[in-house]
């Protein structure tokens, strides 16, 4: 490590590294391949409902925190020498959760917590014993309810106006309401913007707030600009990704339009087997599907991740900026001080002044035909298999990874929805309920009783 002295600042106390207790046993290379696709067999399956989309979402935020340490890490290794990954991880509590991919449902070192109460006799040790047990399905639950809310509070205006746009322009087109034909195309065209505009700064948001952990650092305007602004051409390299990922879903979600063409007999199934069929079929679509969306996460978070540093180094980010986590784990990695930068001559700076200008203007003009293109398979999409409200409502790349389109005639999907909000409704009572009474009483002092003089 660097003999540079600690910066003194707010975040002294939180970053100040514990000591390291016992050892994670890692996992064998045997049973790297089973984990690895059992995990994906659950993303899979959650992909089929809009609650297990949610915890899809709260799995990939964990997953894409792994990768931006991992990338911090790497950025750390090329200046000085450092133990593995996992070494790097293990040796802090902070950290140390994320030696391996996050789970679904037990916490992170399940086996090792059990252990250690093996031989507690309190009444609250069964309660203990199901926290642990359950500790990262709460965990992706809640990580995945503040990102998508985060997520719609951005996109689902636009999304609104789009469905409203082709529910308006079908009735102009049956009731040939001419002198109102205007109306649908134009707020389609106010959605686009409105959705292009968004996804200039969601992906980018949503790193942050998966590297950070905290759902408020979504709307730390400033930084995230900023991150965009110097990381320009990946943020380009990104969206391009979106665009060339969703073609396979817009694939993906109008073949079954076609099946009664090729197969006649499907006609004639009952309702009770198409939905069977169905189900079986959306969710092998999640062998794309799940995959296509942890990725973009990933892809987004190493980005941030690279970012930061730069900014941290460059001057163009402040360390009170950042989270207390990313803080605690830049501070380790000896990343989170300025470093001193050559002095180029006055004509370089100026020509690289110049370039990054003209290809900022470039990319912002590509960024904005790429997110035009991504929509477009949007409605190209809805023309081959309309899916209704839930078609427009939900892009599975950038909101929830929900696939499944079902039939209105054989499933309501209102079911889906309700279902989604009287689970994330009960389990916020149920969590404010448990905080307030689980926290500790403040003891009440009487006031001393004054010593009469003698």
């Amino acid at each position: 490590m660097s003999d540079i002295p600690p910066v003194i600042s707010e975040f002294s106390v939180s970053l100040a590294t514990p000591a390291r207790a016992e050892p994670e046993t890692k996992p064998s290379s045997w049973t790297r391949f089973p984990l690895f696709f059992w995990k994906l067999f659950l993303g899979m399956f959650a992909g089929l409902s809009l609650v297990g989309g949610m915890l899809a979402v709260g799995w990939s935020y964990r997953l894409a925190q792994r990768f931006a340490l991992k990338r911090w890490w790497k950025l750390a290794r090329r200046r000085q020498y450092l133990g593995s990954f996992g070494d790097f991880l293990d040796a802090d509590a902070a950290t140390r959760p994320h030696l391996r991919w996050p789970n679904w449902i037990l916490g992170a070192q399940y086996s090792r917590q059990r252990r250690k109460l093996e031989n507690e006799t309190s009444p609250s040790y069964l309660w203990r014993i199901l926290g642990l047990a359950t500790l990262s399905l709460r965990r992706n639950f809640w990580t995945g309810l503040q990102g998508v809310f985060n997520t719609w509070v951005f996109t689902l205006p636009a999304c609104v106006l789009w469905w409203f746009a082709w529910y308006d322009g079908w009735n102009n087109s049956f009731n040939k309401g001419y002198e109102q034909a205007f109306v649908g195309p134009f707020v389609s065209f106010v959605g686009i913007f409105a959705f292009i505009a968004a996804m200039y700064y969601l992906p980018m948001a949503q790193a942050r707030q998966a590297v950070t952990g905290q759902w408020k650092s979504f709307y730390q305007f400033r930084l995230v600009w900023d991150v965009i602004r110097h990381r320009w051409l990946a943020s380009l390299g990104l969206a391009a990704l979106y665009a060339l990922v969703n073609v396979p879903i817009l694939v993906l979600k109008s073949a079954p339009e076609s099946w009664p063409q090729k197969h006649p007999e499907l006609e004639s199934l009952g309702n009770h087997e198409v939905l069977k069929m169905l189900n079986h079929y959306f969710f092998w679509c999640g062998v794309y599907v799940f995959p296509a969306f942890a990725l973009l996460r990933i892809m987004a978070a190493r980005i941030y991740a690279t970012a930061v540093v730069e900014g941290l180094q460059r001057g163009w980010i402040c360390h009170e900026s950042l989270g207390a986590f990313e803080a605690r784990a830049l501070q380790r990695l000896d990343l989170v001080y300025p470093r001193p930068q050559p002095d180029r001559h006055p004509v370089l700076k100026i020509a690289v002044w110049a370039g990054t200008r003209l290809g900022r203007a470039v990319s912002y003009t590509l960024l904005f035909v790429i997110w035009f293109v991504f929509i477009a398979q949007i409605y190209i999409g809805e023309f081959f298999k309309s899916t209704l409200a839930i078609g427009w409502l939900n892009q599975p790349l950038v909101q929830v990874p929900f696939f499944r389109y079902i039939p209105s005639r054989i499933e309501n999907p209102i079911f889906q929805i309700l279902l989604a909000v009287f689970l994330a409704g009960s389990a916020g009572l149920i969590r404010s309920l448990y905080l307030k009474f689980s926290r500790p009483k403040p003891l009440l002092i009487s006031p001393a009783v004054p010593v009469p003089p003698a």
